[in-house]
């Protein structure tokens, strides 16, 4: 039902697998979420996988390169993805409540009238908006 919340269960599989990328159905949405994870260090990349003989339609698929933090990939950059707002259930929080996640050491991702930020920026904005994931 929540594509964000099955791409996010797809990329915490893939670190207790220890694979180096996975592969996730695309959205406009998602590709905004990868493009600050990229950002913020969480993953090394990502791309979309047009092919010429897509007969889906505008589906495609996005590979996502995992980062770890060492040779043996004992430690990976993500502790944890949270989807916070949910289909059921969306959480707004107004600007003076944007949380910190971890102290500051992990991000919120938020979805604004700017587009999506991460706390930081909503901060600096002086924006807020519906509260997307945690990531640490």
């Amino acid at each position: 039902m929540d594509p964000v919340a099955d791409m996010f269960s797809a990329i915490k599989n893939a670190i207790a697998r220890k694979r180096d990328y996975v592969d996730v159905p695309s959205s406009k949405l998602k590709e905004a979420i990868l493009e600050l994870l990229k950002k913020e260090g969480y993953i090394k990349d990502w791309e979309a996988l047009k092919d010429e003989d897509n007969t889906k339609g505008t589906q495609y698929k996005l590979r996502i390169y995992l980062k770890y933090l060492d040779p043996k990939k004992e430690r990976n950059a993500i502790s944890e993805l949270e989807k916070v707002s949910k289909p059921g259930r969306r959480i707004y929080v107004p600007r003076h409540r944007i949380p910190y996640v971890k102290r500051g050491f992990g991000i919120a991702i938020l979805s604004t009238d700017a587009g999506l930020v991460t706390d930081h920026e909503a901060r600096k904005l002086g924006k807020g908006g519906e509260l997307i994931a945690y990531v640490w």
